[in-house]
C-alpha cells in the first residue's frame, strides 16, 4: 500500500493537468517552482608553497651533492596527491622568491637570456593559479623579472608595488576566481624592504609601500566584489619567533600577546607584518606567508572582530607544501567559513620527484650542472668553513674580505676595511682544482658590493650587536663541548655574524650582550666615535638587513653592477694555486675562546688562536 503523504500531492498535480486541458489557456497559471535547494557544505584547499629560490630538483648546486628534503619536483608529487583528495575545489599559490637562490636561476638570468625560465615551465606544469612577489624577485631587474611574468600562465601579485610617477598599480593586486561555487579572492603584497636591500637600477620608477595599509585598502575591496573567501598570499611572515622550539608546532599557537614566549627577528621597519595584518585588517581568513623561512604548520591570530586567521609557512627551498583546508557553509546567499585548519607536508627521502615536471626541466638542470663545473683554478691547502671558519679568525672570511677589498679598489674605490658572513655551514674551498661551484658554495647569495663611509660611532654599534650571535658564555656551567651551537643564540641566523677585516678588535662573551666589545682599534690607534672610515659591505647589511640599522646612517659612495659571488669567482681565476696563510691574518680574537673548545682537539689548532 502506497501512504497517503505520497499520494496527494500526485493527485493533486493529476487534477491541475485535466482542469487545464479543459479550461482556456489563459485561466492556467503557471505553478511557482519549488524553492532552490541549499548549496551543500564543501572544503575548499588552499596549497602553498613559498622561497623556492630556483630549487627545482633535489639537488644542492653548491655542494654539488643530492638532498632529499627538497626540490620543487618532490612538492609537485604532494600537490598531485593532495589534489586528488579534493579535485574540485583546490588552488596552489606561491608566496615568492622564485626566480633567484641557484646558480640554476642565475644562469637563466644571466647567462641564457632567451630560454623559457625553467621555474616559469615548472610551475605552468603544476598549475599554479597566482604567486606573490618576492624581494628576490627583483634581483636581476625588471627586464628578467617581466620576461618571466610573460612567460607564466597565472599572474605574479603585489598591490602594494606602486609607480613612482602616478601611484598607479606596478603590478596585478589580487585575484577573484571561482572555485567550486566559490568566490575566493587572494591578495598579492610582499615585504616593503626591498629598496633596502635591492640596486635602485633594478627597481626604476618603483615604490614599496607600507603592506598593512594596503591590506586595509584592499581586502575591503575584495569583500565588496563579492568574495567569500579572502586569502592574503605576501612575501612576509612573522617578526617574531618562538623562544622554545620553532620545529614544535605547538609553540606557533602560543598567544602572540605573551612577550616570554617570542622573541624579535631584528627586523628592518615593517619587514614582517604578518602578525599585524592578520590581527588589524577585519575580513581576512588565510595569511599564506613567506621570506622568514621557517617551517610554520599553523598559527591562529585574533584580529579585532574577535575571529581567528589563521597562518601558515612552508619553509624554503620545496622542503614542505602548506595545505589549508577551509571548511565552507551557505549562508544568506554566500559561502562561509566554517572551520580552518592546516599543517605541512614535508619533502624527504619517501617522496619521488614528478615524471612530468622532471621530463621538462631536466635539460635545464643538466646545462646548469655543466656551468657549475667549469675549472677555474686550484688551492695549496684547504679553506675549512662552518662554525671552525666563524669561531675563529679565519682564512675562508679573510678570502671573501679580500675579494671585496680589491674589487672596491679596482672601481676606484679603495677601503678601510672589509667585513662579510660566511652564509653556510656547507661553503668552504678544497685543497687542489677549484670548479665555479666550490667559489658559489662559500657565497651562496646574489649580493652585490658596496662602499660605505661610516663613522666610528657605527662601527661600534654594529660591532657590539655583531656579538648577539652568542649565548652568554658562563664559565661555571660552560656550554655542552660536544654540542658546538650550544654557544649561540638560536634565533639568530649565521649570516648574520661578519666577520671583519682591517680592523682590531675582540670579545668577552661572558659580558652581558651590549658590553661585550673589549677593544676596537685601526692601525693599531683606538678608534673614536667621530673617526670616519670607507667600508665594503654588502648591499644587505649596507641597507640594514639583519637588525643592523645603524649601517643606514652611513653614506654610499659607490655600488657594484657585479654580484660578490662574480667578483670570488674571478679572484679565484686570477690568482692559481691560492694559499691560505696568504690571506689569513690575525685581527680579532674571541674569550673565551670557542674554537679551542669545541674544534682544537678534531681540526688541530688555529692559526689566530686567542690571545
Amino acid at each position: 500500500m502506497t501512504p497517503r503523504s505520497a499520494t496527494r500531492p500526485r493527485h493533486a498535480a493529476f487534477l491541475r493537468v485535466l482542469s487545464c486541458a479543459l479550461l482556456p489557456l489563459a485561466a492556467c497559471e503557471t505553478p511557482e517552482p519549488p524553492p532552490p535547494s541549499q548549496p551543500t557544505p564543501r572544503t575548499l584547499r588552499l596549497l602553498q608553497t613559498s622561497d623556492l629560490h630556483t630549487n627545482v630538483f633535489a639537488w644542492d648546486y653548491f655542494t654539488g651533492k643530492a638532498d632529499a628534503q627538497r626540490g620543487l619536483a618532490k612538492v609537485a608529487t604532494l600537490v598531485q596527491q593532495a589534489r586528488a583528495e579534493n579535485p574540485e575545489c583546490s588552488l596552489l599559490l606561491d608566496t615568492g622568491d622564485t626566480i633567484q637562490g641557484t646558480p640554476l636561476g642565475t644562469y637563466y638570468a644571466l647567462v641564457d637570456k632567451t630560454s623559457k625560465h625553467p621555474m616559469a615551465v615548472a610551475m605552468n606544469a603544476l598549475r599554479y593559479d597566482a604567486m606573490a612577489l618576492g624581494n628576490h624577485e627583483f634581483n636581476y631587474g625588471l627586464d628578467t623579472l617581466g620576461r618571466f611574468q610573460r612567460e607564466l600562465d597565472f599572474p605574479v601579485l603585489g598591490a602594494n608595488v606602486r609607480k613612482s610617477a602616478d601611484d598607479g598599480e606596478a603590478f596585478t593586486p589580487y585575484l577573484l576566481k571561482d572555485v567550486c561555487g566559490v568566490k575566493v579572492g587572494i591578495l598579492g603584497l610582499v615585504t616593503p624592504g626591498v629598496p633596502t636591500w635591492e640596486r635602485p637600477e633594478n627597481i626604476p620608477g618603483l615604490r614599496f609601500v607600507d603592506p598593512l595599509e594596503t591590506a586595509r585598502e584592499y581586502v575591503p575591496e575584495l569583500r565588496r566584489a563579492g568574495a567569500d573567501v579572502v586569502v592574503v598570499a605576501i612575501h612576509s611572515g612573522p617578526d617574531k619567533q618562538p623562544t622554545g622550539s620553532a620545529s614544535d608546532p605547538a609553540s606557533w599557537l602560543v598567544d602572540y600577546a605573551d612577550t616570554s614566549k617570542w622573541a624579535d627577528r631584528g627586523n628592518l621597519p615593517g619587514e614582517n607584518q604578518a602578525v599585524q595584518i592578520a590581527q588589524q585588517v577585519e575580513g581576512i581568513d588565510v595569511m599564506l606567508t613567506g621570506h622568514t623561512h621557517q617551517p610554520i604548520p599553523k598559527m591562529l591570530l585574533r584580529n579585532t572582530s574577535g575571529q581567528d586567521v589563521l597562518l601558515i609557512q612552508p619553509n624554503r627551498w620545496g622542503s614542505h607544501l602548506g595545505v589549508v583546508d577551509l571548511s565552507l557553509v551557505h549562508e544568506d546567499g554566500h559561502w562561509k567559513v566554517e572551520g580552518k585548519d592546516s599543517r605541512l607536508l614535508k619533502v624527504d627521502a619517501s617522496v619521488e620527484e614528478d615524471a612530468e615536471v622532471t621530463r621538462l626541466v631536466r635539460g635545464y638542470h643538466d646545462t646548469t650542472l655543466a656551468y657549475v663545473n667549469t675549472p677555474i683554478g686550484s688551492t695549496r691547502a684547504a679553506f675549512p668553513g662552518g662554525l671552525p671558519a666563524r669561531y675563529v679568525d679565519s682564512a675562508l672570511a679573510d678570502l671573501i674580505n679580500t675579494v671585496q677589498e680589491e674589487a672596491a679598489a679596482a672601481n676606484g674605490h679603495p677601503v678601510d676595511f672589509s667585513l662579510a658572513a660566511l652564509f653556510t655551514d656547507e661553503g668552504q674551498l678544497p685543497k687542489g682544482d677549484l670548479t665555479l661551484r666550490d667559489a658559489y658554495s662559500i657565497y651562496i647569495y646574489d649580493n652585490t658590493l658596496y662602499v660605505m663611509e661610516i663613522t666610528g660611532s657605527i662601527l661600534r654599534r654594529a660591532l657590539e650587536w655583531n656579538a648577539n650571535y652568542f649565548a652568554p658564555w658562563n664559565t661555571q656551567a660552560p656550554p655542552d663541548v660536544s654540542r658546538p651551537r650550544s654557544a649561540l643564540v638560536g634565533t639568530v641566523a649565521d649570516y648574520n655574524w661578519d666577520l671583519y677585516s682591517g680592523i682590531e678588535y675582540g670579545y668577552d662573551l661572558t659580558r652581558p650582550a651590549g658590553s661585550r666589545l673589549t677593544h676596537l682599534r685601526f692601525q693599531g690607534k683606538d678608534v673614536s666615535d667621530t673617526d670616519v672610515f670607507r667600508v665594503a659591505i654588502n648591499n644587505y647589511r649596507a641597507g640594514g638587513g639583519g637588525g643592523y640599522s645603524m649601517y643606514r646612517e652611513g653614506r654610499v659612495l659607490w655600488t657594484s653592477a657585479d654580484g660578490v659571488r662574480d667578483y670570488i669567482a674571478s679572484y679565484v681565476r686570477n690568482h692559481p694555486d691560492l694559499d691560505p696563510d696568504s690571506v689569513n691574518t690575525c685581527n680579532f680574537v674571541l674569550k673565551p675562546d670557542p674554537y679551542r673548545y669545541f674544534f682544537q682537539g678534531t681540526a688541530g689548532p688555529a692559526k689566530c688562536p686567542a690571545l
